[in-house]
């Protein structure tokens, strides 16, 4: 991991990286409020690499987008969207080969 930063902005990074990941594969709005710097995006796949290890546990990740999403004045998201959008971040963790074919599967030229 970057040295530069700390573990929980490591943490951080992460789950807005993955957000937007996801948003490029379709799977999230384009127009997410989060996102990351270009000198962030390199950090980000360094961080990446070390995702299983990062994360005490799912609930860390879930927790932190939903703090981030709060500090997004995310008020008007409806709770059953915030699960959605945590269960594609965990699976995009978890289980990224299988998201990502679905999305690629599923987009239009």
């Amino acid at each position: 991991m970057n040295r530069n930063l700390s573990v929980d902005e490591c943490k951080v990074l992460w789950v807005v990286g993955a957000a937007e990941r996801l948003a490029t594969l379709g799977m999230l709005s384009p127009d997410i409020p989060l996102r990351l710097s270009s000198d962030a995006v390199d950090n980000f796949i360094q961080i990446d690499n070390h995702r299983d290890i990062l994360f005490k546990s799912d609930f860390e990740v879930a927790s932190i987008f939903n703090e981030l999403a709060e500090s997004e004045n995310a008020e008007e998201v409806a709770p059953e969207d915030m699960r959605q959008i945590v269960h594609l971040i965990l699976e995009y963790k978890n289980n990224r080969t299988q998201l990502v074919k679905y999305a690629l599967s599923h987009q239009t030229v």
